[in-house]
């Protein structure tokens, strides 16, 4: 997944499982520190839901709401 960093954009790997709000750590991405190094810049995982889907993406929506053994509304 694409972030804006200090340099650039760089890509992180989002991991399974991973929630909003969740923060990434890139490792050496951050300010400069005063030994030369670089400090850790971190991401805030935000989720981005389509406002408008085709017919055809509905219907694979719907497709892997029916196969999934997840749901979302169910609490573990």
């Amino acid at each position: 997944m694409p972030v804006r960093g200090l340099e650039g954009t760089g890509m992180v790997k989002v991991p399974a499982g991973a929630v909003a709000g969740q923060k990434l750590r890139l490792r050496g991405q951050g300010l400069p520190r005063e030994d030369g190094g670089r400090g850790d810049l971190y991401a805030i995982l935000q989720v981005g839901v389509p406002t408008e889907v085709s017919g055809d993406e509905k219907k694979i929506w719907e497709e892997l709401a029916r196969k999934s053994s997840w749901h979302p509304r169910e609490r573990k």
